[in-house]
């Protein structure tokens, strides 16, 4: 694994993506009552896996349900192809 696949949110950029003008007091509520949480050792800058994690968990959303509504990999398509055959 290269660094160049590791992608971290700033803060800034999380409370834009979840509607904030700015990292403020309600932004962090959230978070906090979401179970979002920075990665350890890294203050300010957040997983978007685990984020995605996060709110499906909130929302009740398992992770074979929300695999079911996006579409397959180019590799599960393929395998899908050659399985057929």
């Amino acid at each position: 694994m290269s660094l160049n696949q590791i992608q971290l949110i700033p803060t800034p950029e999380l409370a834009l993506l979840f509607g904030y003008n700015e990292p403020s007091a309600s932004f962090y509520d959230f978070c906090r009552r979401t179970g979002i949480a920075p990665v350890p050792g890294r203050r300010g800058w957040y997983d978007p896996k685990l984020i995605r994690a996060r709110l499906d968990a909130v929302q009740g959303i398992s992770a074979a349900e929300r695999e079911a509504t996006t579409q397959p990999s180019l590799v599960a398509q393929r395998r899908a192809r050659h399985a057929q055959k």
